[in-house]
């Protein structure tokens, strides 16, 4: 009954986690937001000064009192985005959120009704605002009269600011949709250019592997090897992610090869924490970093070294950890192209909550860490 009940409750979409909104842009929004406070607030500025022409009294205190309507309001639904923003960070559904917001709304009314009665109550005697003609001697009437006018006006306000919100969300989230198909679908292209025919390929891995003596067996290991390096990149392109158990075998069957060939020069320490196994990664990307260190870390250097990997959920991210012996070379060939494109499919594959870093840690240990959150969307990728 719970779930029956959860799911028909519209579900909030509208992230404002530090990685979407940085303390500058909270507290002093964008240009586009103020551009829409400008043409609101002007907007209404303009439609009640429409009736001046046609009067006679008051005319200059009219104009000071729509001014103080308009600027005021401004700066408490300014506020009030604020007050939003933080609502929006801990609240999960719509309902919630209205619940939420509703005193919130009543409040910044009842605020911006105040500054408007202490102007009408500086009113000379022989002046008066043609719209509180009726009742000039009775501030609870003009007061509560003001609130009628300022709380629809929030509440609309509120509705645009959310609207706008969503629609904005939607679209980004159409819009990295898209380049995530693309990018796949640039990737599926790729593989099939460059793609062998696998039957022909494993045969005549076997082949070579059946020329080897038996009494040689580093060399026909090192074609098993191979051929299941082969077989998890042929298959790779096919899934968005796999689980980080599926990665790590790939991973030991490179690592296995490269000690074939770098013997007691290569050592690997790895610590994973069985919550982790399940998580989905994208496919090689772990593979990639652990080759990074591999060539950079170990081929390098003629005492070889170590290569640590851990990795741990914690707070609902996958935290992991590469380090091996080394420097960060600023002057290496390298365009870091690589470490680019792996940036971008993780955004587009878990949000902005994923990062990929790359730091020199220590002055002979470099470090990359990886940290994914739970996906921003259902991927296609099957189940093994």
């Amino acid at each position: 009954m719970a779930n029956l009940v959860s799911a028909m409750v519209p579900t909030l979409h509208l992230p404002t986690s530090p990685a979407t909104h940085s303390r500058r842009r909270r507290w002093l929004g964008t240009r586009a937001y103020w551009l829409c406070q400008l043409a609101g607030w002007g907007g209404l500025f303009l439609v009640w000064l429409i009736p001046l022409p046609f009067r006679t009294t008051a005319i200059r205190y009219d104009v000071l009192y729509a001014l103080l309507l308009c600027v005021s309001g401004a700066a408490l639904t300014h506020l009030l985005r604020l007050v939003f923003l933080d609502q929006l960070r801990t609240t999960r559904t719509w309902p919630a959120l209205f619940l939420r917001l509703v005193p919130w709304i009543i409040g910044a009314s009842m605020a911006h009704a105040g500054p408007l009665l202490w102007f009408i109550a500086l009113l000379p005697a022989n002046e008066s605002i043609p719209e509180f003609h009726v009742f000039p001697e009775n501030e609870t009437l003009v007061y509560l009269d003001i609130l009628t006018f300022a709380a629809p006006i929030f509440t609309i306000w509120t509705g645009f600011y959310l609207g706008l919100r969503y629609y904005r969300q939607h679209q980004t989230a159409q819009l990295d949709r898209l380049r995530l198909d693309a990018a796949v679908k640039d990737s599926e292209l790729r593989a099939l250019k460059a793609q062998l025919n696998p039957h022909f390929l494993f045969n005549s891995l076997n082949t070579l592997r059946a020329l080897i003596p038996p009494e040689l067996a580093p060399p026909r290991e090192a074609l098993t090897l191979l051929a299941d390096l082969l077989r998890a990149s042929l298959t790779a392109g096919q899934e968005e992610t796999i689980p980080l158990a599926r990665e790590l075998e790939t991973v030991e069957n490179y690592l296995a090869l490269e000690r074939l060939r770098f013997e007691h020069r290569l050592t690997v320490h790895r610590t994973v924490a069985p919550a982790a196994l399940a998580w989905p990664v994208p496919p090689f990307l772990v593979q990639t970093l652990v080759e990074n260190a591999v060539k950079f870390g170990i081929a390098t250097r003629e005492a070889g070294g170590a290569i640590s990997l851990e990795a741990a959920v914690r707070e609902a991210t996958l935290h992991l950890r590469i380090s091996n012996p080394g420097t960060i070379d600023s002057t290496s060939t390298s365009t870091g192209l690589g470490l680019k494109n792996a940036r971008a499919r993780l955004a587009l594959l878990f949000g902005p909550g994923a990062a990929l870093t790359l730091a020199q840690a220590a002055p002979d240990l470099v470090v990359a860490e990886l940290r994914l959150p739970p996906l921003a969307a259902p991927a296609r990728a099957s189940a093994p």
